[in-house]
């Protein structure tokens, strides 16, 4: 028989022309065979095979996970991505239009079933085509936020890195302290004033977290030998002569280091960063080896691309005012059990102060964070992808190189197994107007000597996420909840939420 003649000889209908291109477009090669071009539908075929053998090789061999993340932060695999995914599209395209060719020549088909079939064509090229242009899309925007030095600054020194030659980057680091920041900057704002800080100390074997909250009214915080901060500011950054509440507090320390203070940070590409951390090392007795700044005016941007967030409101909160005019410009947070909150609100249920403490502030922020890792959703991350890498774009510095970014996820993969805790140092741990910095790095200290502890039993943080629909999961945060705990010690982050 020759090649290209269908198998029995006779003449198709339009229901079969229908089917097998369908099939076709599905399973590149089939359609070919059914209409006689075996050998060109076995090899379309045996090339499908093998590329769909690709990831299940890798999900066996337990690479597909670590595969995937390589490539969605290595911006050379990232462009090859972007161009060969539309490459793949036009190949694909081609194989339904030859497929359907070939199927019409065993068919007999008159001029509306002619027509009908160049839609099903048409369609079917479209469903190709437009997941590919998104996948290209997509690439190019990852690409372009990996890319980015304002965003991956780069700026930590090479001993803090890991070493990405080794299999495990992460085993000459026993431990990486990440100070996480965030920044008021914005319209109306004279330089910097960080409104969160807290220094994440990971245990790189484990992946165990535990975060140290500090108050940003924190005052005589000390700076270790040899730096800036400490040849002005030798006893500790305090100056009471300025009058009450602005006694040098820990938050000012950026604009001091902008503006008067540059002269002690003179070479240094951003004295106000460097200052801060100084600080934060002084005051934990910890080594800051990288950052992460997120602005938390675009915060909201963020929380909006993941479709908003859900949390616990055990206080009626204010939206906008201050200590000098406490008015609810912008009305309030009603109090209540799951609350999803968007991106503006959830905004101001972690920033507002004036009805409640700092402290009950940083309580809430640490409550949103631990909301969004329970809450996030990969399917509202791939919608909203393109808002969510302009709000990172535009708000998010890190000393983070994106070279290392690989070795990064690798590292945060071993977070969400191990679990965060976290310590807040309010009035119950130490005095914040006269803190005790030897007591601070004993109870830092005691902490992190935990992270190196492999659990034998699940962390806290393998709780359920809390959903409005999910009653079981609330009874259990609910029950959890206490401010009783001893003070000083790590809590999981869902205890107090």
């Amino acid at each position: 028989m020759v090649e290209g003649r269908h198998v029995h000889g006779e003449r198709r209908g339009f229901s079969w022309v229908v089917l097998w291109t369908v099939l076709g477009a599905l399973v590149p090669g089939v359609g070919l065979i059914a209409a006689g071009r075996r050998r060109l539908g076995g090899a379309v075929l045996g090339i499908v095979a093998v590329l769909a053998a690709t990831p299940v090789v890798l999900a066996l061999t337990g690479n597909l996970q670590t595969t995937a993340v390589d490539l969605a932060v290595n911006s050379r695999q990232l462009l090859i991505l972007a161009v060969a995914a539309p490459v793949v599209a036009v190949l694909w395209a081609a194989v339904i239009l030859l497929t359907n060719g070939h199927l019409r020549r065993s068919a007999t088909l008159d001029p509306a079933q002619h027509l009908v079939g160049a839609v099903v064509v048409l369609v079917l090229i479209a469903g190709v085509a437009l997941p590919a242009y998104k996948v290209s899309d997509y690439a190019m925007i990852t690409r372009s936020v990996a890319d980015n030095t304002s965003v991956f600054a780069g700026d930590s020194e090479p001993a803090r890195r890991p070493n990405t030659a080794e299999e495990d980057p992460w085993a000459g680091k026993a431990q990486m302290n990440v100070l996480l920041i965030g920044s008021d900057a914005g319209r109306g704002r004279i330089g910097i004033r960080p409104d969160t800080l807290i220094l994440a100390s990971i245990n790189t074997r484990t992946g165990k977290t535990v975060m140290f909250s500090l108050p940003r009214s924190l005052q005589h915080a000390p700076f270790p030998a040899g730096t800036g901060g400490h040849e002005a500011w030798p006893d500790g950054y305090y100056c009471p002569q300025a009058g009450v509440g602005r006694e040098c507090l820990l938050n000012a320390l950026w604009v001091w280091a902008e503006n008067e203070g540059q002269q002690y940070y003179s070479g240094v590409k951003n004295p106000g960063l460097r200052a801060t951390e100084d600080a934060v090392e002084g005051v934990t007795g910890l080594k800051v080896d990288t950052y992460v700044m997120l602005n938390l005016n675009g915060f909201k941007d963020f929380v909006d691309a993941m479709d908003g967030v859900t949390v616990d409101v055990h206080e009626r909160l204010p939206i906008g005012g201050s200590s000098h005019y406490p008015v609810a410009v912008g009305g309030y947070i009603e109090k209540g059990k799951n609350q999803h909150l968007d991106g503006y609100h959830a905004l101001w249920f972690a920033r507002s102060r004036w009805s409640t403490t700092d402290y009950d502030r940083m309580q809430r922020q640490r409550c949103v964070i631990g909301a969004l890792v329970d809450q996030s959703d990969p399917l509202a991350v791939v919608r909203h992808f393109p808002g969510l890498a302009k709000a990172l774009k535009k708000n998010l510095a890190t000393g983070i190189d994106s070279a290392d970014l690989s070795a990064w996820a690798v590292l945060a993969q071993r977070i969400q197994k191990g679990g965060v805790k976290s310590i807040v140092f309010d009035p119950d741990v130490i005095n914040t107007v006269d803190p005790d910095i030897g007591q601070i790095h004993r109870l830092v200290k005691l902490a992190v000597r935990s992270t190196a502890t492999v659990a034998t039993t699940p962390t806290a943080t393998a709780s359920p996420a809390v959903t409005p629909s999910n009653s079981a999961t609330t009874k259990t945060r609910t029950k959890k909840k206490t401010r009783t705990a001893k003070p000083g010690r790590a809590q999981s982050i869902d205890a107090v939420c």
